[in-house]
């Protein structure tokens, strides 16, 4: 592990590890661990369908996808673009929105979404990827819980801020540089919570959050909630589960450290 000169203390590595874009993916990714930040809201969105019991969340290809998906898999819940209202497309069960997915009937069900950004990353890697590139889906909703994880892998770790249609999002930076201080060991100060908590609010420009209920809800309550879920979702056979029901127990140190 790294240190900072003369200190001793741990150093974080983030940009050892940060990928800035979708569009900076190689087209052979070397071997490794890919973690895919798109903050709002595509990670939480994943993470909270696998927290309400989602069997797994699989990823389309493109827009409209979602349905061959179903036909193939009946049951499925499907997620697309929303309307002016925030309501889904004709013939959607919901979409990208963390908060919005609370009244679904998840729970044992199989779900295909995608997204402009994070979709479109994730799909990215599992097409150019091969069997040593392993995707992970994260945010600061589940940093510790991811880096809980990841800790123990032993792999390189690359953290994919998606983007937003190939410009920078800083909420996607704000989340790899909090799973990068966990993976490297460095608690975040309550003045620190309270700084990345006030970029996240105001990342998409300060009206955002008043721009409907729904999208208020999404930022304050899920983009704005450090380490609130212990969700893990990994790319396995193609779509996303959870794999985080076993770092859960190794979680309260880190919770009390922040």
């Amino acid at each position: 592990m790294a240190t900072d000169v003369g200190g001793g203390r741990p150093a974080n590595r983030l940009d050892d590890r940060l990928i800035e874009r979708c569009e900076a993916l190689p087209d052979r990714p070397a071997p490794g661990v890919y973690v895919v930040i798109d903050t709002m809201h595509f990670s939480n969105t994943v993470i909270e369908l696998l927290a309400n019991g989602a069997d797994h969340v699989h990823v389309a290809a493109e827009r409209g996808l979602e349905f061959d998906y179903r036909a193939s898999n009946p049951g499925t819940l499907v997620g697309g673009e929303a309307t002016a209202a925030y309501e889904p497309a004709p013939g959607y069960d919901f979409i990208n929105s963390p908060s919005y997915v609370q009244d679904l009937t998840v729970e044992g069900r199989p779900v295909s979404m995608t997204s402009t950004n994070g979709g479109r990353t994730v799909t990215t890697l599992r097409e150019r990827g091969g069997d040593g590139v392993d995707v992970y889906v994260g945010s600061p909703l589940n940093a510790a819980a991811l880096a809980t994880h990841l800790r123990e892998q032993d792999r390189p770790v690359h953290l994919v801020s998606a983007g937003t249609r190939g410009d920078v999002a800083v909420e996607d930076h704000v989340g790899a540089a909090l799973i990068s201080r966990y993976l490297d060991g460095l608690p975040v100060s309550e003045t620190e919570r309270h700084l990345l908590r006030q970029q996240l609010r105001d990342a998409k420009g300060v009206d955002y959050v008043e721009s409907h209920e729904l999208r208020r809800r999404d930022v304050l309550d899920f983009a704005m909630d450090l380490n609130g879920r212990s969700v893990v979702p990994r790319m396995v056979d193609g779509a996303l589960v959870d794999i985080g029901g076993a770092t859960e127990s190794r979680l309260v140190g880190e919770r009390t450290a922040d």
